[in-house]
């Protein structure tokens, strides 16, 4: 059966996203790390990305757009092309229409939705960022794997944690860490049975 994968990155105190809209990381060398250590996890068996209504409209305005520019850093343009190739499915109750390709809007209820995803044949159904939807996912139970990159900042405030009240607590097995050259650390986790 599918997993499901929630990759995210998080400030050491528990934020999901900035000021900005995401935990600030710009390094490229960073980047070539993590990717290396993401090979070893279920994010390396994945053909679906699975995400929420805003994620979605952050990735449409960014992707497309970095795939066109000849400028951009050849490494983003094959990201950008994965995530542009990939298919997606998208929860929202609000969206009306894709507005990238291979993307699947999904309006019933998100615990059934995922099971049903989950029977489905294929690969490993990724999550990659947002907040609101992943919360979601987690209250739900529906997680199978955890990969949270700690970011070495305190933002004190901001916008979300990732991880809010839930009606009882999830127990996790750690796998692994890899710790980066820029103090990163990234927990990969399994939901325990």
């Amino acid at each position: 059966m599918r997993e499901v994968v929630l990759q995210m990155h998080m400030t050491l105190d528990g934020f999901a996203d900035s000021r900005e809209g995401f935990v600030p990381i710009g390094d490229r060398h960073y980047w070539k790390e993590v990717d290396q250590a993401l090979r070893l996890t279920g994010a390396a068996k994945t053909d679906t990305l699975l995400l929420g209504r805003g994620t979605y409209n952050q990735f449409s305005r960014f992707w497309p757009k970095t795939l066109a520019d000849p400028k951009s850093p050849r490494s983003w343009r094959e990201q950008a092309r994965s995530i542009v190739e990939t298919p997606k499915v998208v929860f929202s109750k609000s969206l009306r229409s894709p507005k990238m390709k291979n993307t699947t809007i999904v309006r019933g209820s998100l615990k059934s939705e995922i099971q049903r995803l989950k029977r489905r044949p294929g690969k490993n159904l990724l999550v990659l960022g947002g907040v609101a939807f992943p919360r979601a996912l987690i209250e739900e139970d529906l997680v199978d794997e955890y990969l949270l990159a700690v970011v070495p900042i305190i933002l004190g405030q901001g916008g979300y944690r990732l991880f809010g009240p839930l009606s009882r607590a999830r127990n996790l097995q750690h796998l692994r860490s890899w710790t980066f050259s820029n103090g990163v650390v990234l927990h990969r986790y399994r939901r325990k049975r």
